[in-house]
Formats: structure tokens, C-alpha cells, sequence
């Protein structure tokens, strides 16, 4: 039996199910929930995802569009219409991407800190 991946989609899938959050892939995006934890949504539990072929390099190169339902705005964004209705994707940069025992628990924190910007 072989080893499950830890690149790519997949891997990043596995990884956000060993952080406890289930994932699906709806139009090409990997999306799953996180609760914010900050800002005008503290509480929340949030819709995200991020695009499957931007996962290609994963975990070596983490994605660039955040993907989120359009009633998120931001004070400054640039932001382009998501494969999934009703969302944008905006792109954030993530600073400090290392060798984190866990990728996608470093994601999932991107994302929260994210969603603490949000207005």
C-alpha cells in the first residue's frame, strides 16, 4: 500500500484534515471552514478555498488567491471573480513561508489573519 501524498491538492487536503477541518473541491477550489477569529467576523465560521491549480506547488510554495464569498471586502484588495459564484478571489501574500511541521496548520492561520482584515 503507498503512502498518501503530501503535495499538491491532495496533500494539501490530507493536511487540512489532520488539522480537523474537512475540505471539498467545488468548480477547481479546494474549500473548507475556519472560524474567524478577529476583526468584524470574530466568531464567524467562514467558507474559504483556495484553487486547485494553484496548489501544484504545495507544500514548497503556498498559494496567492484567498478565495471568499463577495460579501468580504477588504480596505485594500485586489480581487478578481472566484470559479465559485457568488465569491472573489483576493490575493494575499503570505510572508514567512518556512518548513512548518504542519503546512496546512500555517495556512490555516494565513487565512484567519485573513479574515481579521476583513470588513
Amino acid at each position: 500500500m503507498s503512502e498518501p501524498s503530501t503535495a499538491g491538492a491532495d496533500g494539501f487536503i490530507a493536511g487540512l484534515r489532520r488539522c480537523g477541518l474537512d475540505a471539498s473541491v467545488e468548480a477547481g477550489i479546494v474549500s473548507f471552514t475556519v472560524e474567524a477569529v478577529d476583526g468584524a467576523h470574530a466568531g464567524r465560521q467562514v467558507r474559504t478555498g483556495v484553487g486547485t491549480q494553484e496548489l501544484s506547488g504545495w507544500p514548497l510554495i503556498p498559494p496567492h488567491w484567498v478565495h471568499l464569498p463577495a460579501d468580504f471586502g477588504f480596505a485594500r484588495t485586489n480581487s478578481q471573480p472566484s470559479a465559485i459564484p457568488g465569491w472573489l478571489q483576493h490575493s494575499r501574500q503570505i510572508q514567512h513561508w518556512g518548513h512548518a511541521s504542519e503546512p496546512a496548520q500555517a495556512w490555516i492561520a494565513h487565512v484567519r489573519g485573513i479574515l481579521g482584515e476583513a470588513l
